[in-house]
């Protein structure tokens, strides 16, 4: 090779380096071209996932199958903007969500896992209508129909038992012409708000007894918002309500920077046309509402991102639940089961 081709080869190649660099220095470092043609740096993505062997996609590209030692997935290196991620296993409900990827940042979601057949067991059959939560003690609140009367009665999962009535004065203010319309509960038992009366009663749980007198007092914050209607998470950091506008609201409750599942401190998450009967938060959640409406009862994300993963727990007639600790008691044309997720 002569001098001359030599000289042209070497500034050849010094011309194709400072070509091929470049992109090249702009890739490893973090910057990629993104769909609208500009030049940003990358993101990750991390999302908690919260069944083992599950499989995790990403824009329709599996990315890895979790494992006992490995709950979660972390990807990085993303090109800002909108990426599909799809949760996946046997037996589940699957999760999608289309994630907002930022540049220089990383980008939370947890999967939302609904196993797709929930065993349950029948503890009650009766004529109820009604199962109420204890916020306070380990026991529910039913109301039947009797002929006129609707009776309130409080029953103790744990021992199979309910409460006896401390005396006939008891056993007469528990029944009532009027429905319940709400209750309020404290740590000696509750308050039942009727339309034609208020009745405050006390639990003695060590001898399986109920005590109840009238009252005329009612705190001004039974109204508007009725207390059944509203639950709070097992930390109390956020609420959740429903009114008659058949609508279900959050709020965080707790100041500091919101986390990733709040676009703001309060917002209206769902609105049907059908009756809200009961809500609660997800066992061990602070980011799903379970709910009941119309034949079934589901839990629904907070997180709006992309589209709210709405996941069947039961279908049935016309049931409503009642949450206690990690135990889910669906009543169901008078049949309560318990189910745990």
């Amino acid at each position: 090779m002569t001098r001359k081709s030599r000289k042209r080869l070497f500034w050849l190649s010094t011309a194709l380096f400072l070509l091929v660099s470049p992109p090249i220095i702009l890739y490893t470092t973090g910057w990629r071209i993104t769909e609208d043609f500009k030049i940003k740096r990358t993101g990750g993505l991390f999302v908690a996932v919260p069944e083992s062997g599950t499989d995790v996609y990403l824009n329709g590209k599996l990315e890895k199958k979790t494992n006992f030692f490995q709950s979660g997935v972390f990807i990085q290196n993303l090109t800002p903007g909108i990426h599909s991620v799809l949760v996946a296993k046997s037996g589940f409900w699957p999760w999608i969500k289309s994630m907002p990827v930022i540049e220089q940042s990383v980008v939370e979601a947890r999967a939302l896992m609904v196993p797709q057949n929930i065993d349950g067991e029948t503890v009650l059959k009766g004529s109820y209508e009604v199962v109420l939560g204890s916020s306070k003690h380990p026991l529910l609140l039913l109301q039947e129909k009797k002929k006129s009367q609707y009776v309130i009665s409080f029953y103790l999962p744990t021992s199979d038992a309910f409460l006896k009535a401390s005396s006939e004065k008891t056993r007469r203010l528990l029944s009532n012409p009027k429905p319940l319309r709400t209750v309020s509960w404290n740590k000696e038992g509750g308050l039942l708000l009727f339309d034609n009366q208020t009745i405050l009663v006390s639990f003695d749980l060590s001898r399986g007894r109920v005590h109840a007198k009238a009252t005329t007092s009612v705190p001004e914050e039974l109204l508007p918002t009725l207390p059944h209607r509203i639950a709070f998470d097992e930390r109390a950091r956020a609420r959740a309500w429903h009114g008659d506008s058949r609508e279900i609201w959050v709020e965080w409750l707790r100041d500091g920077p919101l986390p990733y599942y709040f676009k703001v401190k309060k917002e209206m998450i769902f609105h049907t046309r059908s009756e809200i009967k009961n809500i609660s938060f997800y066992p061990g959640r602070d980011d799903v509402i379970l709910l009941a409406i119309e034949n079934g009862v589901f839990a629904l994300e907070i997180d709006g991102r992309g589209t709210r993963n709405f996941q069947p727990i039961y279908k049935g007639k016309d049931p409503t639940f009642a949450r206690l600790d990690d135990a889910i008691y669906i009543l169901d044309q008078g049949v309560l089961s318990k189910i745990e997720l």
